[in-house]
C-alpha cells in the first residue's frame, strides 16, 4: 500500500510543479480586428469623473509592459450583467479587438479599466452604469442603467518594432471620435 501512496504523492507533486502552476501568459497577439461595435459609447470626458464605483481586480498578473494613453492594445473580453448573464464574448468572434487607448470611442469605464494593465494581464473590471452604457443601456442585451462586469485579457500587437524595444503606434494628435484611429488589425 505504501508504494501506491508514494506514487500518488509523486503524481500530485508533479501536477503541482508542472501543470498546477500558472504558465506564462501570452503578452502579444499576432492578429486583431477593429470591428467591435459592441463597446462603442461615450468616451471619458476631461475633467473630474466619478471613478469611485469603478472596481478593478487583477485576476492574472501580466509580465509585459504597462500600457497607457495613446497605445495600441488588443483585448479579448467577456461582458456580464450583475446577475451573471453573459451579454458579449469576443472569443466567439475570433481575433481580439484592437484599440488605441484614449483615441478609440469606447465606453469610459472599460477604457479606464485598461489603463495601467500589463501585457498578458487579466482583470475583472466592474463598471457602474454611468460609466458603461448609461441611462439607455444597450438594447436588446444590456437593460437601462445596468452595471456591467468585464473580464479582460490584454495583449500588445505582435509587431517586429515592438519586439525590438520601440513602443506601439501613437494615435493622431487630434483626439476626435467617430472611429478614427481604430487601428488596422489583421485577420
Amino acid at each position: 500500500m505504501s508504494g501506491g501512496r508514494s506514487s500518488l504523492v509523486l503524481a500530485v507533486a508533479l501536477a503541482l510543479s508542472c501543470g498546477g502552476g500558472s504558465f506564462p501568459r501570452d503578452t502579444t497577439a499576432t492578429n486583431g480586428r477593429a470591428d467591435d461595435p459592441w463597446l462603442e459609447g461615450e468616451r471619458c470626458s476631461p475633467g473630474p469623473n466619478d471613478d469611485t464605483a469603478l472596481r478593478i481586480e487583477t485576476t492574472e498578473v501580466g509580465t509585459g509592459k504597462v500600457v497607457g494613453d495613446g497605445e495600441t492594445v488588443r483585448v479579448h473580453y467577456v461582458a456580464r450583467l450583475a446577475d451573471g448573464t453573459v451579454v458579449h464574448d469576443t472569443r466567439a468572434d475570433g481575433a481580439p479587438i484592437e484599440l488605441i487607448l484614449g483615441s478609440t470611442k469606447i465606453i469610459c469605464g472599460f477604457e479606464r479599466g485598461l489603463l495601467g494593465m500589463r501585457a498578458g494581464e487579466q482583470r475583472r473590471v466592474s463598471v457602474p452604469w454611468p460609466l458603461a452604457f448609461g441611462e439607455g443601456g444597450k438594447p436588446p442585451t444590456v437593460p437601462a442603467r445596468s452595471d456591467v462586469t468585464f473580464v479582460v485579457d490584454l495583449f500588445l500587437p505582435a509587431d517586429p518594432s515592438l519586439e525590438h524595444g520601440s513602443g506601439p503606434a501613437r494615435p493622431p494628435a487630434s483626439r476626435g471620435g467617430g472611429g478614427a484611429g481604430r487601428g488596422a488589425g489583421g485577420h
